[in-house]
């Protein structure tokens, strides 16, 4: 009969291995929440990185103050004129 060979793991760091007892312990809907969790954050800084990291042109800056006019609503809104019965 041959004899089976066991290879031995490779020994790890109180830290990696609390991580791993940690993730083989928790349930599959963890588990399955933080891989969609760090996906989602791998994505959301890649279209960062692509699109949102700098201006297309050194050209395109605006003064913060217009910025601030056009996005920020005014502390009281003008009335509508209503009808009269």
């Amino acid at each position: 009969m041959r004899a089976s060979r066991h290879t031995v793991p490779p020994p790890q760091t109180p830290a990696a291995a609390s991580w791993r007892r940690r993730w083989t312990s928790a349930s599959p809907l963890a588990r399955d929440v933080i891989v969609i969790l760090a996906i989602k954050a791998a994505a959301l800084a890649l279209i960062w990185f692509a699109f949102f990291r700098a201006p297309m042109a050194p050209q395109m800056t605006m003064d913060p103050g217009q910025v601030d006019d056009r996005i920020v609503a005014p502390a009281f809104a003008p009335k509508a004129p209503h009808a009269e019965p």
